[in-house]
């Protein structure tokens, strides 16, 4: 016997429209799948470790948000691993102060370092290179230096090696013996310095250019230490110390290359600010 079914049914039927990121390919987040992007971000990140040195936690998380990054965006992994070991190479360079690698070369044009020291090795060779006025270092140089340590310059080269006295226990270094006062001298009140407590740093800087060095060799005029012996903190020193505390005599001088720097930069300008004659060499 036939059934009757009815009229026939106007429902339609509902299906699932897939959404525009699965007709592309891509499949919908789910804690699974960031799981498993997780696992392949680390892989990544260990890779592009791999033949670099980690120095630090600020390097790691650089590296480790730069890996993420691309993995989220759906760059493929040789992209994120290249990416990876850039930055491990640019945050080497800015620890080292070195150029960046886009600027090592100086830009379009511009010779190499190995061109520019191929360069000065045929100039040195050359028997026709014009020699130059003053040396590459001097405008480095006046950067480096302030107004009283020029001033230091000049005085050392007008008025020849200065006085400076080292005061040290009698005891021998190996048995707790120690440098009491280093390096002591009247040079910021002679040479007319502004700030002349400030020859402590200012002589370290100068002897880092190789513009001065301290010497074992006292000056020629013994009496010229006696102004620094009366100092108060040297008499201080020696009531303090033990029996035997030394007063060692030094010097302090212009080197080859400061002369030359103090006779290229420094002598005709300050003569004509101090309203002094030039010096006459030593």
């Amino acid at each position: 016997m036939d059934v009757d079914d009815g009229p026939p049914s106007t429902e339609l039927v509902r299906r699932s429209v897939p959404s525009p990121d699965a007709r592309r390919g891509v499949l919908p987040v789910s804690p699974v799948r960031t799981a498993r992007a997780a696992t392949g971000v680390a892989r990544v990140a260990i890779t592009a470790a791999s033949g670099m040195t980690m120095w630090t936690l600020d390097t790691a998380l650089g590296v480790t948000v730069t890996v993420l990054r691309g993995s989220i965006a759906g760059t493929p992994p040789a992209e994120v691993l290249a990416d990876a070991q850039t930055e491990v190479r640019d945050r080497l360079r800015n620890a080292l102060g070195l150029p960046q690698s886009g600027e090592q070369h100086g830009g379009p044009g511009m010779p190499t370092l190995r061109e520019q020291g191929a360069e000065l090795l045929r100039l040195s060779a050359s028997t026709h290179a014009v020699a130059p006025d003053s040396h590459p270092a001097y405008p480095g140089i006046l950067a480096e230096i302030t107004p009283d340590e020029a001033r230091i310059l000049r005085f050392l080269h007008v008025d020849g090696p200065q006085p400076s006295i080292d005061v040290r226990t009698g005891r021998q270094r190996a048995f707790g013996g120690e440098r009491l006062i280093s390096g002591l001298t009247m040079l910021g009140e002679h040479a007319g310095l502004r700030f002349p407590n400030r020859v402590p740093q200012y002589l370290p800087n100068l002897r880092r250019l190789g513009l001065i060095e301290s010497t074992r060799e006292p000056v020629g005029n013994p009496s010229r230490y006696q102004l620094i012996e009366a100092q108060e903190q040297v008499r201080e020193a020696l009531k303090r110390a033990s029996f035997g505390t030394k007063v060692s005599y030094r010097s302090i001088v212009l080197t080859e290359f400061g002369a030359d720097f103090v006779q290229t930069c420094l002598l005709s300008r300050l003569s004509e600010i101090s309203g002094q004659p030039q010096a006459r060499d030593r």
